[in-house]
């Protein structure tokens, strides 16, 4: 009878704690601040220049542009949906720049056009809260930086 009461109690206590030792561990996966919808727009000083989008999800991405100032970036999130989906944008106002396999390791990206199978790498840093992405070349000069906005809904 003891040892039946000590069997008991061990399994008690290991119920007990076992749960809680896992459940505190802070090894969660969190989703990588590169991921999201990123928006550009290539000249600040000229408002009817090239607007663009990218879609980075889940190892792939999509880049889409326009020339048309009065598209809406809204309208821009679902042409990079449709893109990232199919091969395809319905709106003959956008064009699909770019699309392939990304990963990152550390601050360096190393994107793969999945129609050529050019391969880049480029230097990510992240300002204000993970909301602006910037992209280097190799050089870390100025005019090979890209400043990407995180896009969230108007």
């Amino acid at each position: 009878m003891k040892l039946f009461k000590y069997l008991l109690f061990i399994a008690l206590f290991a119920g007990i704690t076992l749960p809680l030792l896992t459940s505190c561990s802070n090894d969660d996966d969190e989703a990588s601040p590169i991921e999201g919808y990123w928006y550009e727009r290539d000249d600040e000083d000229e408002p009817s220049t090239n607007y663009s989008m990218w879609l980075i999800k889940n190892g792939k991405y999509v880049f889409v542009y326009t020339y048309k100032s009065y598209i809406t970036k809204s309208e821009l999130k679902e042409c990079v949906d449709e893109a990232f989906r199919s091969n395809k944008v319905s709106n003959s106002s956008v064009y699909i720049g770019d699309k392939g396999t990304y990963t990152l390791k550390g601050k360096k990206l190393k994107v793969t056009d999945s129609t050529d199978g050019d391969v880049d790498y480029l230097y990510v840093s992240f300002q204000k809260s993970n909301s602006v992405m910037v992209w280097e070349d190799e050089d870390h000069d100025e005019e090979g930086r890209m400043y990407l906005q995180r896009y969230t809904e108007e």
